[in-house]
């Protein structure tokens, strides 16, 4: 029997043991959905730690691991699955959420919000309390921060802005392991900074491998695809916002505006001429200029005209004004879009293989594992797929 059929342990994933999710447990159901880290394999069960996130956030928050031992279970491997991107997605939200919480009845978040209360006003003093003097200064960094996201999106742009806080926040996401164990250890900013950036290509290929699946991406191929990352993102940070309309270079418009011709009562303009006529009158006697000048069947002396109608019009008078030429397709083809193609892609991965990395193409077997994913999971899918069929159209139209 082999000693990890499903590859669930640290040697089989690098010395990092994968994130694992409890299903299908009937003897006690409540542990399904709980996460976990198998440590070893025997007598066809593994041993799996689960993860409390609880008292893992109480841990890394107040620096004390006493009492932060896991509780640990034998389970078959049918009943544990690697978790997927969004799975570790709202375990990582839960563990912030928990450490935040564990932070603020830490003493050094107690202590921290009363040496602000003791610097206000003393009639508010007496009025507040560590938790709300932090939950301020929260409100007030929050309020800060989007004043100073809306002065830098009027600069440069809302677009701009969005790419460097998204490059910023993945940058800080992937070296987060060498800042928490820089910080437990009270090492200099300096000393921290420096570790983090001689492992960040490490990191970055960790992560890789755990958002896409594969064991055997290589340092070349994790390289290649931070350089593509970091090519796509200065690209949308150094290229100029096009502007609401551009005109030719030799675009000259044309100035020479006609005003619409005036508007007079036909019955009036009718009796106009009727008067000049009893009165024995020239012909247009009491009409107003205007009526000449705009009369489109105004009459043409016989020896003036010669039978073309450049004689009749002069057309060298009008100057040629070309319309604005239309504003460049662009493709909608961008970074959230090939987010959208890695998640349709990971999911298919998961879809046909099994645990132990072995790929079915089973249409029951597949079948089998469509039921057993939740509904949030295919409405993002759903999701993801209309965004890459969206952007994939986008060049034929």
């Amino acid at each position: 029997m082999s000693v990890d059929p499903s590859h669930f342990l640290p040697a089989a994933n690098g010395g990092k043991p994968p994130l694992l999710k409890l299903q299908n447990i009937t003897a006690k159901p409540e542990l399904n959905g709980r996460f976990g880290q198998a440590v070893s394999f025997s007598a066809g069960r593994y041993v799996v730690a689960i993860i409390d996130a609880s008292t893992a956030a109480a841990a890394a928050a107040t620096g004390n691991d006493s009492n932060a031992q896991p509780t640990f279970l034998k389970l078959k491997p049918e009943n544990l699955t690697e978790a997927g991107n969004m799975d570790q997605l709202k375990f990582g939200a839960s563990m912030m959420v928990q450490t935040a919480k564990a932070y603020i009845v830490s003493p050094t978040a107690q202590n921290l919000g009363q040496q602000i209360i003791d610097k206000l006003p003393p009639a508010i003093q007496s009025k507040m309390t560590p938790n709300r003097a932090l939950f301020g200064i929260a409100i007030a960094a929050h309020v800060m921060l989007y004043i100073l996201y809306l002065i830098i999106g009027k600069l440069i742009g809302g677009t701009k802005v969005f790419v460097l806080l998204s490059l910023l926040a993945l940058v800080l996401a992937v070296s987060s392991p060498d800042w928490m164990e820089g910080y437990k250890a009270n090492k200099p900013l300096n000393l921290i900074v420096r570790n983090s950036i001689i492992n960040f290509r490490r990191r970055w290929k960790e992560n890789l491998q755990l958002m896409t699946g594969y064991n055997n991406i290589s340092d070349n191929m994790a390289l290649a695809s931070l350089v593509f990352v970091l090519l796509f993102s200065g690209k949308v940070l150094l290229t100029r916002s096009p502007s609401a309309s551009r005109l030719p270079p030799n675009y000259m418009p044309n100035t020479n505006i006609q005003t619409a011709p005036p508007q007079y009562d036909l019955e009036h303009i009718y009796k106009l001429g009727y008067d000049d006529a009893k009165a024995g009158s020239d012909f247009g006697m009491s009409l107003p200029d205007d009526i000449i000048k705009y009369n489109a069947a105004q009459e043409v002396p016989l020896d003036q005209y010669d039978g073309s109608s450049s004689s009749a019009h002069n057309y060298d008078d009008y100057e040629y004004g070309p319309p604005m030429p239309p504003p460049p397709r662009k493709s909608s083809f961008g970074m959230g879009s090939m987010l959208s193609l890695m998640t349709l892609y990971r999911f298919g991965k998961d879809l046909v293989t099994t645990p132990d990395g072995q790929v079915v193409m089973d249409p029951q077997y597949i079948m089998a594992q469509l039921r057993s994913i939740e509904t949030w999971r295919l409405g993002l899918l759903a999701m993801s797929a209309y965004r890459v069929v969206s952007a994939l159209s986008s060049f034929v139209r």
